[in-house]
């Protein structure tokens, strides 16, 4: 059952399970009502929305990384935030080791 955060203007659903454009990662939806009353709809990664939730912003170049690889434990213990390059260089060794 999805989580629902209802007002009259916006509501967050989810977690879904991603697509293959991201990975499989968990996402919630938005849906939210602009000013004029249109509808949108927006999307985002579940393991930062929750790091953001308990943590504050994660700056601009940064990534919430899960420390075990496992993206599918989105515990607080296993959330930190690191540079996108020390991000994409740990996933590189972590496939090296793959082969």
């Amino acid at each position: 059952m999805a989580n629902k955060k209802h007002n009259s203007d916006s509501y967050k659903l989810g977690p879904y399970k991603g697509s293959s454009q991201n990975g499989g990662r968990k996402i919630y939806v938005t849906k939210y009502k602009d000013k004029d009353g249109k509808w949108h709809t927006t999307s985002e990664n579940k393991a930062r929305a929750d790091y953001e939730k308990s943590h504050g912003k994660v700056g601009k170049g940064k990534e919430v990384d899960h420390k075990d690889n496992n993206k599918n434990n989105d515990s607080k213990k296993n959330l930190r935030v690191i540079s996108k390059s020390e991000n994409v260089s740990k996933e590189n060794k972590r496939r090296t080791k793959k082969k």
